[in-house]
């Protein structure tokens, strides 16, 4: 996670993993901003607050949400622009809308053509400190398919002959200004954020924390490799079904292996006999498949087999960093290390 404070960025390392270098960091902020959204029985994993002295206020992660979705919402910008209109007589289609009455009267003052209502868009400093706040925020900590997203919906508003740019910002003015501005309801609750935005932006002291504590980074983790390492729970041997096995669930499944995401230190994993794995899994599992359990790590590992009479538990470290690279660019080098590992043991145990 990351601690931001008056005083610096601190960030914490996963466990097991040592080196404090720059691509560990990057690492961590990848992380962060990938799966800043990623939920467990509807509720967010990640962990996203700011303090001041006294007491929490709202994250910059908060207003990020709000301003998005106000952003990809093509119906706010029915209300969210001006009102007024300007009268355009032309040969050619506007984008607005056709007065067949005032058609009729400049088609005789003024000669061919239809008459639109245009809206005026070319001068609005509200809509430009909506946007920089939003580019802003975006390159904090929006994911690939949220900055996609706002790149449709500014083509879609720039057929509309809506154009943005970033501006530089004086807070100060700009919340004297919102002071003056007239709004619909739809058009305040944008003020609003944005007032509450830059009120909480000149607040000197305060801390930010941007964090997934553990229980929520085991099963990211366990996300992680359900995804490269190709679960399927059709994959599940029929005795599972067995009474005496419905506690049990292993968190990855495959045609040819079954295993455990253990967010553990590797210096710990010998206080921890993983009895459940090797004995109970192996049980319910017919001793039918290889069988494993894996810690994240900085390095790629095998660590020990465990074995207790017939039943073997691989246990491996994964390196975090070939994960996440599986999970986004759709690779297999994690899957390709453990079916070695899979190959491995079906030549020893036969």
């Amino acid at each position: 996670g990351e601690v931001i404070t008056p005083y610096g960025s601190f960030i914490s390392l996963p466990k097991n993993f040592i080196n404090t270098n720059s691509s560990n960091v990057e690492l961590v902020k990848s992380i962060l901003k990938e799966f800043k959204n990623l939920k467990k029985r509807g509720k967010i994993l990640i962990k996203n607050k700011s303090y001041k002295v006294g007491g929490e206020i709202d994250s910059d992660y908060h207003y990020w949400r709000k301003l998005y979705s106000y952003f990809t919402d093509f119906i706010t910008y029915e209300f969210y622009y001006p009102r007024n209109r300007i009268i355009k007589h032309s040969i050619k289609r506007q984008h607005g809308r056709l007065n067949p009455m005032l058609t009729e009267i400049n088609r005789e003052r003024i000669g061919n053509g239809i008459t639109f209502e245009v809206k005026d868009y070319s001068n609005n400093y509200f809509r430009d400190v909506f946007y920089t706040t939003l580019k802003f925020l975006e390159n904090k900590f929006a994911s690939e398919l949220e900055s996609k997203k706002i790149c449709e919906v500014e083509r879609y508003l720039q057929n509309k002959a809506i154009h943005f740019k970033i501006i530089d910002i004086d807070k100060q003015e700009f919340l004297n200004h919102s002071i003056q501005l007239q709004t619909n309801p739809i058009h305040d609750v944008i003020l609003k954020t944005l007032v509450n935005y830059f009120l909480n932006s000149k607040i000197d002291q305060k801390n930010t924390i941007n964090v997934f504590y553990t229980q929520e980074f085991e099963y990211l983790y366990e996300y992680l490799l359900q995804t490269v390492l190709d679960h399927n729970i059709s994959y599940k041997n029929p005795n599972w079904s067995n009474p005496n096995f419905k506690t049990l669930h292993p968190d990855i499944i495959s045609d040819s292996f079954i295993g455990d995401a253990k967010y553990y230190k590797i210096t710990n994993f010998t206080d921890n006999p993983f009895e459940k794995e090797l004995y109970a899994y192996n049980v319910a599992n017919g001793n039918s498949k290889p069988n494993f359990v894996f810690l994240p790590s900085e390095e790629t590992r095998h660590l020990k087999t465990l074995i207790h009479n017939s039943f073997r538990l691989e246990v491996v470290t994964l390196d975090l960093k070939n994960i996440l690279r599986d999970y986004k660019q759709k690779k297999t080098q994690t899957l390709d290390y453990v079916m070695t590992l899979v190959n491995e043991n079906l030549v020893e145990t036969s």
